[in-house]
């Protein structure tokens, strides 16, 4: 029986990784949770498929550490003009992007009193919050060596990640926020509006593979960082999501989504109960 060309079978791998990347969080729940008289669990038999997925990906990775990596470095890949300027993009869109955008789509969903908006920018920043934390304890366990550290896959001693930031590759913070965030706000806006699913979650998923491949293409991370960054940040953002909506009334949504900052008639703002539309207070102060 003829033998496989070791070329072809990685070529077939590299070929399956970004798509394992984009189709994993497509399995993500899409029913409307409904609150019941028992507390549900946050994660789901469909969430275990989606970390599955990405534990699938990142195993097929192995391998292959090494030769994304070079191959991410040659000078013709490098010396790209488009492919730099998306790498800075992605990145700066992540971090330290996010810790603007997330506010301020939080911000603005209070103050046209948009409940939906607001939801979602409050849901990514819990989400970002909690893979970021995930990711930090691992950084420090783990002690990976970055690829311009070492460029040894198989770099890692426990707790190394306390000497430094060079030692702490595995998991990657930009794939975990990223992810995050798109998990979280496709997640809440496809609940509140079904049809958003595709047109949000499209472009949102898109970007965070872009921000993992960035980081990759920059030569801190390997492959492998960025699959289980993408792990941890999506099974956080359907974890807070579910949460909330399994828990309508808690009190971080009340402080948070229970009232609106609009601009009245005159030049003050109104604290207003965020389910009163906003040109009905406006007509009442103009009275």
């Amino acid at each position: 029986m003829p033998r496989r060309h070791p070329a072809l079978r990685r070529a077939a791998l590299l070929a399956a990784l970004p798509g394992a990347l984009l189709a994993a969080p497509s399995l993500a729940p899409a029913q409307v949770l409904e609150p019941t008289g028992d507390t549900p669990p946050v994660l789901g038999a469909r969430d275990a498929v989606v970390a599955g997925g990405f534990a699938a990906a990142a195993l097929l990775a192995v391998p292959l550490d090494r030769v994304l990596a070079e191959r991410l470095q040659r000078p013709a890949v490098q010396e790209n003009g488009a492919l730099k300027i998306a790498a800075v993009v992605a990145e700066q869109t992540t971090q330290p992007g996010l810790y603007v955008i997330l506010p301020a789509v939080w911000g603005i969903g209070r103050l046209v009193d948009d409940r939906t908006t607001a939801a979602a920018g409050l849901r990514g920043m819990e989400a970002v919050g909690i893979a970021l934390s995930v990711v930090g304890v691992t950084k420090f366990a783990f002690g990976r060596a970055r690829p311009y550290v070492a460029h040894d896959p198989t770099s890692w001693r426990f707790m190394r990640g306390l000497e430094g930031s060079e030692y702490r590759s595995f998991p990657s913070g930009h794939s975990a926020s990223a992810f995050a965030a798109a998990s979280a706000l496709t997640a809440e806006l496809t609940a509140a509006r079904p049809s958003l699913r595709w047109a949000a979650g499209v472009p949102l998923y898109l970007g965070a593979a872009t921000a993992a491949w960035s980081r990759m293409y920059d030569d801190r991370h390997w492959a492998t960082d960025v699959l289980t960054g993408a792990a941890v940040g999506t099974v956080s953002g359907l974890a807070v999501t579910r949460w909330h909506r399994t828990r309508p009334d808690n009190r971080l949504d009340r402080a948070m989504l229970g009232v609106g900052v609009e601009l009245g008639g005159a030049p003050r703002l109104l604290v207003t109960p965020m389910r009163t539309p906003a040109r009905r207070v406006a007509r009442t102060v103009a009275r």
